[in-house]
């Protein structure tokens, strides 16, 4: 979005891509270039307060998965803890079992 100097006049231009290039759409020059200045201006103003607003909402989702994932792990730290205090142990790293006590300490 600008204004071109062609000769001695000034008209407003607006760049869009199509197909993947860049093309500049002629708007018009004066009252016309104006407005469709300021029109741009409010859509660019739109599209930033919605970026700001989008990245506001990913910083308050990654802060929600980060206590989350907190709350997670002192969850199984407790859980471990009260197992193995009830006799309980990881066999090969996966199920919990209960240990069997010895015949000789019977």
């Amino acid at each position: 979005m600008s204004w071109e100097q062609r000769g001695n006049r000034t008209y407003y231009y607006r760049s869009r891509k199509i197909a993947g290039r860049v093309v500049k759409e002629y708007v018009g020059g004066g009252l016309a270039g104006m407005l469709a200045e300021q029109e741009d201006e409010a859509r660019r103003r739109k599209r930033d307060a919605e970026c700001v607003a989008l990245q506001a909402d990913r910083d308050a989702f990654e802060a929600a998965v980060a206590a989350h994932d907190a709350f997670a792990r002192a969850a199984d730290a407790l859980m471990t803890a009260a197992l193995v205090a009830a006799g309980y142990h990881r066999h090969d790293r996966g199920q919990w079992r209960k240990r069997h006590a010895s015949k000789a300490s019977q």
